[in-house]
């Protein structure tokens, strides 16, 4: 049992800073107590000297369990940011860039092949900016005609009009479809499998945090979170960690890596990305660290049924294969009426994977992170947490005796 772990969370490109995310998983927590009958106590939020690391701590007990975890946010939101508040007509030029490369290259192709949702999803955006286009050019065509019927004036007036529609359009609807975060995400994706510095430089702190906690010996596990791309970062950083430190995982606290709704073949399906590639390899071909990959069809942006080391579709969740690929369906982990609310909302779908569920499923996130039971008993349960605890939330797993007492017992 796990009396004590600690979470690495690598988001997704998510521009949520530290305390955002602080306040949604103490909102999260409240589902997580109603659904499985627990209780937690969440502290504050500590951030790093550096700025580089927030953490909180968690004591989650249950009728005869407790567990502590702290869970610490290797984040990278400064970094979207910085790229979405890039100017607009360089955000759309670089946008127009990366579609060049990633059509030339084969790799859109490759997405649609892997999974069209997503090969649809990648889409959207410079769809969405070809309509908001047209849509400007249109309505400016008419409003300029009206006022200005000199020639030189209505043109004028047209491209003006048209621009400033434009740039209206990108703010609504375009900032409740999040354009310009899909425009940057696309461009990150790509600078990601060139190399890019910044990036680079941030996922080596991350490697070199994963050796320092796994050296320190205080918890019994390490898990670590990749969400989205942020799946991607996790592998990339363990794979940098464990060059740093080739025993990891053979000591110290059990190692276990969760890719939650990845989009790691975002990354490596591109020709240019051999060097991800190899390092994913490497991950998995370290018997000394656990790796799960949880995917949903309901989720339009990961990677429904495909192997992110292989590069090829899967038709099974066989246990014996690295990483161990189960596929759940979000709308088992939500009611009714939350799941059809939610239905077309695809990047409230998306987040489901780091959420608390209102309903007990086969896939928990706040029971991994933060339960009694180490990452490879949850993954060995063909039900997972729905068979292993019971209504009133004690821990009905082979061993539940040993479990930490709660207080006053």
């Amino acid at each position: 049992m796990v009396a004590r772990r600690h979470v690495f969370f690598v988001a997704g490109y998510d521009p949520t800073d530290p305390v955002a995310q602080h306040r949604r998983f103490q909102r999260e927590a409240a589902q997580f107590r109603a659904t499985w009958n627990a209780t937690t106590a969440i502290s504050e939020l500590e951030q790093s000297a550096d700025g580089r690391t927030a953490h909180w701590n968690v004591i989650t007990r249950g009728p005869n369990w407790q567990a502590e975890t702290t869970y610490e946010l290797l984040w990278w939101h400064d970094i979207v940011l910085a790229d979405i508040a890039r100017s607009t007509p360089r955000r759309l030029f670089e946008a127009i860039v990366s579609f060049a490369d990633y059509l030339i290259s084969g790799t859109l192709w490759r997405f649609f092949r892997a999974f069209w949702r997503f090969g649809f999803f990648f889409l959207a955006p410079f769809v969405e900016v070809a309509l908001f286009g047209i849509v400007a050019v249109v309505v400016g065509q008419v409003i300029a005609a009206a006022l200005a019927p000199d020639n030189v004036l209505f043109a004028l007036a047209w491209l003006t009009l048209s621009a400033g529609l434009f740039a209206l359009l990108l703010q609504w609807p375009g900032g409740r479809w999040r354009v310009s975060q899909a425009l940057a995400l696309l461009v990150f994706a790509r600078d990601y499998v060139h190399r890019r510095s910044d990036i680079d430089e941030r996922v080596d702190g991350f490697a070199k945090r994963l050796v320092d906690c796994a050296r320190a010996c205080a918890v019994d596990e390490i898990l670590i979170v990749g969400h989205s791309i942020g799946a991607a970062i996790a592998v990339d950083a363990i794979a940098r960690a464990l060059a740093l430190d080739p025993d990891l995982g053979r000591h110290g606290p059990t190692l276990c890596l969760l890719t939650a709704g990845g989009t790691i073949p975002q990354v490596t399906l591109h020709p240019s990305a051999d060097w991800l590639r190899a390092r994913v390899h490497r991950l998995a071909d370290e018997p000394a660290i656990a790796w799960a990959e949880f995917q949903a069809r309901d989720d339009t942006i990961n990677f429904y049924r495909f192997d992110p080391v292989t590069l090829t579709g899967v038709f099974d969740d066989g246990a014996d294969k690295k990483p161990q690929i189960r596929r759940v369906h979000l709308h088992e982990m939500l009611t009714k009426a939350t799941f059809r609310r939610h239905r077309w909302h695809f990047m409230r779908l998306h987040y489901q994977f780091v959420m608390a569920n209102e309903r007990r499923s086969m896939y928990d996130y706040f029971m991994l992170a933060c339960g009694p039971l180490p990452f490879a008993t949850m993954l060995a349960a063909p039900r997972g947490p729905a068979e292993l605890f019971a209504e009133d939330g004690s821990c009905v797993a082979m061993g539940a005796l040993a479990l930490v007492s709660p207080p006053g017992s």
